[in-house]
């Protein structure tokens, strides 16, 4: 089901769908397959952060459009430069491995999703890495970058991800 889930987001057929909604769905379906640690409830939004992608960060935001998660309502940020202070998801984009490195320096130890679609970015300490083969969006996810993180995938998504 989840595979299906992620090879079909939003109920569209294939070509009904652009390359950055096709991202946008899977982020967010990212999301609802990660458990986060617990954290005492607090009033403030679930910040999925987009870092130089505008369009991704606009399908994003008409993906959460009125949902919410762990009790709290979805926001997306978007921004030119990293600050993960609300961040609980970070998708870094338009960017050289050297800057993607950068954005998420620092991070690996921290329970942040991190998210690119920059080659060689889960070499680079990031936990998933979104790429295009044969016209078609898939994703690898670097167990030991989930782990570290102290995030929870589920087992369906970390086969999923596996190379």
């Amino acid at each position: 089901m989840l595979a299906v889930t992620l090879l079909m987001p939003l109920g569209a057929g294939a070509q009904d769908v652009t390359a950055p909604e096709l991202k946008a769905a899977f982020i967010y379906n990212f999301v609802k397959f990660t458990e986060w640690p617990v954290v005492p409830p607090v009033p403030e939004p679930f910040v999925l952060c987009v870092v130089r992608d505008a369009a991704v960060g606009h399908a994003l935001e008409r993906v959460v459009r009125g949902r919410e998660f762990l009790g709290r309502r979805i926001a997306v940020l978007s921004m030119v430069a990293r600050t993960t202070e609300p961040c609980r998801v970070l998708y870094v984009s338009g960017a050289t491995i050297d800057d993607a490195a950068r954005a998420i320096a620092g991070l690996q130890d921290t329970p942040i999703l991190t998210i690119s679609d920059v080659a060689g970015f889960t070499n680079a300490g990031g936990i998933v890495q979104l790429f295009f083969e044969r016209g078609q969006l898939r994703f690898t996810i670097k167990v030991d970058a989930v782990k570290r993180s102290g995030l929870r995938m589920s087992a369906t998504l970390l086969a999923l991800g596996q190379r």
